[in-house]
């Protein structure tokens, strides 16, 4: 006759193999990818290899990380796409209007002329449209959408350099950037004179917004730097607070360590990762 410790021994491992059994062969496949070069193929998976693992690991939200997981599967094997997917895509003009833009500056040679910029672009494109898609996470539509305006910007700055500028107008947001010392809620030397830029930026028009996203590097422990990255978003909401921006205005997420600018082994230091990017528009944006 089993005893109780039989089991509970055997509905442990019986749970353990259910679990195995749910996993995705998409999301185990994209964490197994060994992106190599720099075209803007290998940018767009390397970005949607992280899209797939935080919407897994952070949201849970497993419909997203398999679709993430099969376009980093694609683009790693060199097939990317910019049409938006789906009806609620099309319809969306904002949308719409930034899958065209995208691809005007594709036309104009972007892939070639900034192919770390113009992956990215793409993949925080579909992010946002994902994002937007579902309607439930506005802080990460702002993020996304905040992504794709900063990297499309910087392939436009790259093709109007090459002799190829822009005939289509950019959406209209800023982004600003205050770094941090190492394991500190304090910004750097320097911050005052950017925060005094964005908080000027934030009351110079009616109905503005902004969105703190708080980063980490990898020196220390996820759950740390999950803590860090959020505790920076709320300093700089105060910092902000006391240069006149009304507390109705802004929005604090953290990300911890899941998006870095630089991509590095766990445990490395990283100046340019321990951050918090503030993205100001029009609400109707944000």
């Amino acid at each position: 006759m089993p005893t109780k410790t039989t089991i509970f021994r055997a509905s442990v491992i019986g749970g353990l193999l259910a679990v195995a059994a749910c996993a995705n062969p998409e999301i185990e496949a994209a964490k197994q990818l060994e992106i190599q070069g720099s075209d803007v193929s290998a940018e767009a998976a390397r970005e949607y290899k992280r899209l797939a693992h935080f919407e897994d690991k952070q949201m849970w939200d497993k419909a997203s990380a398999i679709a993430f997981s099969e376009k980093a599967i694609a683009a790693s094997n060199g097939f990317i796409g910019t049409e938006p997917a789906g009806d609620k895509a099309v319809r969306d003009a904002e949308i719409a209007n930034a899958y065209r833009y995208l691809n005007h500056m594709r036309a104009l040679g972007a892939d070639r002329i900034a192919p770390k910029e113009t992956g990215q672009a793409i993949a925080r494109l579909d992010c946002w449209a994902e994002q937007k898609h579902e309607g439930d996470q506005p802080l990460d539509i702002a993020f996304c959408r905040d992504g794709f305006v900063e990297y499309a910007s910087a392939t436009a700055e790259a093709l109007k350099a090459a002799g190829r500028p822009v005939a289509i107008t950019a959406p209209m947001l800023k982004t600003f950037k205050v770094s941090f010392p190492l394991g500190s809620t304090m910004p750097a030397v320097g911050a005052d004179t950017v925060l005094d830029a964005a908080a000027a930026y934030a009351r110079s028009g009616k109905n503005m917004r902004i969105v703190l996203g708080g980063h980490a590097d990898k020196s220390g422990s996820a759950k740390r730097n999950q803590y860090l990255s959020q505790a920076r978003a709320d300093r700089i909401a105060n910092m902000l607070k006391a240069r006149g921006v009304a507390e109705t205005q802004i929005s604090t997420i953290g990300f911890g360590e899941t998006y870095p600018v630089v991509v590095t082994p766990d445990g490395q230091k990283s100046d340019e990762n321990r951050r918090v990017e503030i993205v100001i528009g029009p609400d109707r944006m944000l």
